[in-house]
């Protein structure tokens, strides 16, 4: 009867123990130097993977995936960090050269919605324009039409040739993009 308390007690402890030391290192925050030296080493991967044009082909998905992983590790360890909006943006990125459209344009509406002075908000907002009017099927007018008055807002010493060009867009939202191309093929005039 000793031997099983006795047994019960050692196996209390090293449940205990085994607990005690889990929790001090899950509680560990991977500091944002190390986290940054991760991507860093990803992306430098990356980088000489596309540096032959043959081994580009054969870079897997699982690669990409990765550096998105520690990209994302970053964002949640440190949600006010300002690099956290690059992060964001690379995630957004990342997913679009993948062909992810529904993934990419989340991860540009969560940039575009906890960082409002982000300094590439203009481009991400343009990415979202071009993944809502072209790639995410069926073409969602509502949200082309919502990003390019939102372009429109926020950039109001935008040069006026562009605000036209968003306006005619706009104006032509019920043709998809090609159609709006080639409808503008056709209506310009060439200089004689």
């Amino acid at each position: 009867m000793k031997r099983v308390v006795f047994s019960s007690i050692l196996f209390f402890l090293f449940l205990v123990q085994l607990q005690s030391c889990g929790s001090d290192n899950s509680s560990k925050m991977p500091t944002r130097e190390s986290l940054k030296a991760r991507i860093k080493e990803m992306e430098d991967s990356l980088k000489g993977l596309q540096s032959d044009l043959n081994q580009t082909k054969q870079i897997p998905n699982l690669t990409n995936f990765e550096l998105i992983n520690r990209l994302l590790d970053y964002y949640h360890a440190y949600p006010n960090d300002e690099y956290s909006a690059e992060c964001l943006d690379k995630v957004h990125m990342k997913y679009s050269g993948m062909n992810i459209s529904e993934r990419a344009v989340m991860y540009a509406d969560i940039l575009l919605e906890k960082y409002p002075n982000y300094v590439n908000r203009a481009l991400v907002i343009e990415s979202q324009i071009g993944s809502y009017d072209v790639s995410i099927q069926p073409r969602d007018t509502a949200k082309v039409r919502y990003y390019y008055n939102l372009l429109l807002k926020e950039n109001p010493k935008m040069p006026k040739e562009k605000k036209l060009e968003i306006q005619d867009r706009l104006a032509h939202l019920d043709m998809t993009l090609f159609e709006y191309v080639d409808y503008k093929m056709k209506t310009v005039q060439l200089p004689d």
